[in-house]
């Protein structure tokens, strides 16, 4: 018979947490880096037109509603 010490199953216990939170940290990691649309005000649009507020990454582009050339919101310094 196998004799398992309660200080055996602290130390497996242990690791397997310290493993699955490494795990858990590199795939959050690994996402955050792939993700290629972040929501930041520098990307924030907003129609003049139909005022539907999206994401974009070129500094003119067309809203999706209404088609209307759309310029970047610029910042507010207070």
């Amino acid at each position: 018979m196998i004799q398992i010490y309660p200080a055996q199953i602290f130390e497996v216990f242990t690791f397997m947490w310290v493993a699955l939170i490494a795990w858990l940290w590199i795939r959050h990691e690994y996402k955050r880096q792939s993700l290629d649309w972040t929501t930041t005000k520098e990307q924030l649009y907003s129609c003049s037109k139909c005022h539907k507020k999206f994401l974009a990454k070129e500094n003119i582009t067309r809203c999706p509603r209404c088609n209307e050339m759309c310029f970047r919101k610029k910042k507010k310094f207070f």
